[in-house]
């Protein structure tokens, strides 16, 4: 009511999007593993891969265009494990 900000359905909409470019990062990163790790591979898990791919690519697109920005840190680099013990301190880089 009073003092209570409302949000917005443009920002609920842009996290939807990136909550969904999130879940097919995941899923490509999932199949690439799956395929890097078998021996053969069904043409439809490829063509899975490469959908997604696409999707990703549009998602993203879409979501530069908006300009949305996240909430959240992602780890978009290191993925899911705990990116403070990856990261190189400031004499490493130098090395």
């Amino acid at each position: 009511m009073f003092g209570r900000k409302k949000i917005s359905v443009q920002k609920m909409e842009d996290d939807r999007l990136l909550d969904n470019i999130r879940q097919i990062q995941q899923r490509i990163g999932n199949t690439q593993r799956m395929i890097n790790n078998s021996v053969d591979v069904d043409e439809t898990t490829r063509i899975k891969l490469k959908l997604d791919q696409l999707k990703y690519q549009f998602l993203y697109l879409e979501a530069r265009r908006r300009k949305a920005t996240a909430k959240a840190t992602t780890n978009i680099i290191f993925g899911d494990e705990d990116t403070f013990l990856k990261q190189p301190s400031r004499a490493e880089k130098h090395w």
